[in-house]
């Protein structure tokens, strides 16, 4: 293999990509093995020997999930080149970064992002939707949140691997390198996952930051195709009202029938009540 390095290394250089599967190296070194004149005894691990030795790759990262391990093969990059939100959106290719680590890639918040969450959807399903019940709304929030425990680490910082309902990935958009939810729909994820986002008073700041900047009128949209079964329309309705966006664009969420009493997030103990929004709320809120 000495004799074709320059080549193995175009090769490399020709998938403009710093992080590698084994799968995708096993697929170099199957369709070029004949032109780089490989014996038929030269077995992937020779391969994958030969590529550390001759510093082509010059680290791997292992990522250890409940759920299951992700392996990266680093090319041609040194440890301080790699970080972990390249790391993190190697994982999924259709895969995107969602709640505080959207908000935070768009600006809506100034906080030091210590939690990288990251989202796949879910396959489709041709599910019914069920009929609420008031008691199972009480119920169910108060509890606390379910929160993902699917999580690992890379350079100090949690990485948190979400799975939410499939909308084809609605409001998916690209920031630089990365796939983030858009203002948009980072603000409904937030309000309906408030745990991922610092806690319901953070969301209200990053509401705060997004006026003048997100669309009413698309978080509508999204809201109609996303068609939850819970009255999430009635919290954001609640966040843009004490964000101060016009009341022409907050009267959207009214559009969406207000038929139960809701919840701002789960396991509330001191609670106000909107009567606009048909929602409980923490009373700090009107501290």
């Amino acid at each position: 293999m000495g004799l074709y390095k320059n080549e193995i290394k175009h090769v490399l250089e020709n998938h403009q990509k710093i992080l590698f599967t084994e799968k995708d190296l096993y697929r170099i070194f199957e369709n070029n093995r004949n032109d780089w004149k490989l014996p038929r005894s030269t077995k992937m691990d020779d391969f994958l020997s030969f590529l550390s030795k001759q510093n082509i790759i010059t680290r791997s990262i292992t990522l250890d999930f409940p759920k299951g391990t992700f392996k990266r093969y680093v090319y041609n990059q040194t440890h301080s080149d790699i970080d972990a939100l390249t790391v993190v959106r190697s994982l999924y290719d259709n895969g995107y970064f969602s709640h505080n680590t959207a908000a935070f890639l768009h600006g809506l918040t100034q906080n030091i992002v210590k939690t990288i969450y990251f989202n796949k959807e879910l396959t489709p399903k041709n599910s019914e939707i069920s009929q609420l019940k008031q008691d199972n709304i009480d119920r169910a929030f108060s509890k606390e949140a379910r929160a993902s425990q699917n999580i690992s680490y890379f350079d100090g910082q949690q990485i948190v691997l979400l799975n939410s309902k499939f909308t084809n990935n609605l409001g998916v958009t690209e920031l630089g390198d990365n796939p983030v939810t858009n203002i948009e729909k980072t603000l409904i994820d937030i309000a309906v996952r408030p745990h991922y986002a610092g806690g319901s008073f953070e969301v209200l700041n990053m509401y705060k930051n997004a006026k003048g900047v997100a669309s009413v009128n698309k978080i509508y949209s999204y809201l109609k195709k996303i068609q939850y079964i819970y009255p999430y329309h009635q919290v954001i309705g609640f966040y843009l009202e004490r964000a101060g966006f016009k009341d022409t664009a907050v009267k959207l969420m009214e559009r969406f029938p207000i038929n139960y009493h809701f919840y701002l997030r789960h396991n509330m103990k001191n609670m106000s009540f909107s009567d606009r929004w048909n929602l409980y709320y923490p009373e700090e809120f009107d501290a």
